[in-house]
């Protein structure tokens, strides 16, 4: 299921949603994919993650540029067990002027997902402030939008133009995602939020989440030290919010069966999704060649910096048997965490790994 967070109003918890979200999917063991699509990359500097460090990110798969351009499996980073992150880049603002033919880059995103090799059960979408070119992107993907609505005096601020752009998706290109209103932000111990809670529960009737997000300065405090509030402050009404809003898309969006072409059963893949990983912490470059590269070093077999020495890499591989080894600085080393191995004809050993 493909989930888009979206609302041009600013200051509404769109990335906060997005980030706890996607975090309280994954724990529920939901596997996960967070996509930062705003060029301001909240989303990603909410998770740690230093965008302006990274060679390639959301921008590298939506570019038309062949120097730039990279597949999305290469530019998603591990966060935690079941979430995943395509981190965004400020150059994201710039990539409506590299299409020539605009109506085939509206769908963009929908391919790529559609094509994605590694299997997610939620994709959940953080997009930019705004109406443009990446949140038609994001809106066409998407199964089921999400719109953040602040309970203050502009609550409802541009919400009608985005219900029209998703409508006009419905007419022009045939693919009308499910809309669902959350309120975010909330504060009843005032009449007039009490009041605007029941205007957008009178404009959204059952298009409204039974599931509020209340103001709580964890949620804040978490994006400021880079983890989801569920890690932060587990036991908060924050991370209580967004775990009773993912039980509630479960509980409802699943049993309406809300699904996209890349939602691909687990029982197929699990035996295909390998993780590798490598403590190396003077390393300045790690890489991960093998049978299924054929033992070629380039930038797909870099293995991702994880930070405190850890080096990891992610590959989607058929069943099979396959000998590989690490190179850490240009020295090919076994996988001292793999026991299987066994003596190649240069007179080294190389790891094994066996894929029923």
């Amino acid at each position: 299921m493909i989930i888009a967070i979206a609302n041009q109003k600013g200051g509404c918890a769109k990335t906060t949603t997005a980030i706890n979200l996607s975090a309280s999917l994954a724990a529920l063991e939901k596997r996960t994919l967070l996509i930062d699509l705003d060029p301001q990359t909240h989303a990603s500097q909410g998770l740690g993650i230093n965008t302006e460090a990274l060679q390639d990110t959301v921008y590298n798969i939506l570019s038309e540029r062949t120097d730039k351009k990279q597949f999305i499996e290469n530019i998603i980073r591990p966060y935690s067990e079941h979430f995943d992150v395509a981190p965004g880049h400020v150059l994201l603002s710039t990539i409506e002027q590299e299409f020539t033919e605009r109506d085939q880059a509206i769908g963009k995103l929908k391919s790529i997902l559609e094509h994605m090799v590694f299997p997610y059960q939620y994709v959940v979408i953080d997009c930019p402030p705004s109406l443009g070119f990446l949140t038609f992107n994001a809106l066409f993907a998407a199964d089921v939008v999400i719109i953040p609505i602040e309970l203050g005096s502009f609550a409802l601020y541009g919400v009608a133009k985005l219900i029209s752009m998703i409508e006009l998706i419905r007419v022009k290109m045939r693919h009308a995602p499910k809309v669902m209103a959350l309120p975010t932000m909330v504060d009843l111990r005032s009449r007039f939020a009490k009041e605007m809670l029941a205007h957008i529960q009178t404009s959204f009737k059952d298009s409204l989440f039974e599931t509020v997000i209340h103001r709580n300065v964890v949620l804040r405090e978490s994006q400021q030290v880079g983890l989801p509030a569920k890690v932060h402050k587990e036991k908060s009404r924050g991370a209580a919010d967004h775990m009773a809003l993912a039980q509630e898309i479960i509980s409802k969006l699943e049993k309406e069966h809300i699904s996209s072409s890349i939602d691909i059963p687990e029982a197929k893949t699990s035996s295909m999704v390998r993780d590798f990983w490598i403590a190396a912490p003077e390393a300045q470059n790690v890489h991960l060649v093998g049978d299924f590269n054929n033992w070629r070093i380039d930038e797909k077999s870099k293995l991702w910096d994880q930070g405190r020495g850890q080096w990891q890499k992610r590959l989607v591989l058929a069943p099979g048997r396959y000998r590989y080894k690490f190179v850490v600085d240009g020295k090919w080393i076994a996988d001292p965490s793999n026991q299987l191995a066994e003596p190649n004809s240069y007179g080294g050993v190389d790891s094994v790994l066996e894929i029923d």
